[in-house]
């Protein structure tokens, strides 16, 4: 008997079963970064607590802003350089 693929396997739920295509083949397709890959992630989900997935793909979509881009919330530049740690 054939072992499943890791795609064809969901781990822990079934909030992504519904969908024509995983986000993880899409993330992985389309070379997103890891804060974009979480944005498609979590609009992506069915779960019932929306409100909570739309925030945290806002937080991804921030962070993406800041440390890839160098801008703030808004789209303005930052003042100095993330550092990174």
């Amino acid at each position: 008997m054939k072992k499943p693929l890791a795609t064809d396997v969901q781990m822990s739920g079934e909030h992504y079963k519904t969908k024509s295509i995983q986000p993880i083949v899409y993330i992985t397709e389309n070379n997103l970064s890891f804060c974009l890959g979480n944005v498609v992630k979590y609009i992506t989900r069915d779960k019932e607590n929306k409100v909570q997935d739309l925030l945290k793909a806002k937080h991804y979509i921030d962070l993406e802003l800041e440390l890839i881009h160098k801008r703030d919330p808004d789209g303005n530049w930052l003042e100095e350089k993330i550092k990174s740690t």
